[in-house]
């Protein structure tokens, strides 16, 4: 099962972007995922996490399951993209 983790500030608090990797193994800074407008360069390997606003330390919370479900693009689009969905005209 993957699994995604907010990486969160200790000290401020700021979430400077999420870990997504599998439940059963350790997460790595190499599955980081920086948040949008993320500002700072990208963790090395071997080098540990740090806030992007204040460089404190940083923790994972809300660890949830991610849910990767296939759609079709008419699936997404929802009911209007069928064809034998739509109104037909006069």
């Amino acid at each position: 099962m993957i699994v995604t983790a907010d990486v969160k500030c200790y000290h401020c608090g700021h979430v400077s972007g999420q870990v997504i990797g599998a439940r059963e193994g350790p997460l790595r800074t190499s599955s980081f995922v920086p948040r949008t407008g993320y500002t700072k360069e990208m963790p090395r390997v071997g080098e540990r996490l740090r806030c992007e606003r204040c460089g404190g330390p940083v923790y994972l919370e809300d660890v949830s399951p991610m849910t990767l479900e296939r759609t079709t693009p008419a699936q997404a689009l929802g009911p209007a993209a069928r064809p034998d969905q739509r109104p037909r005209a006069a």
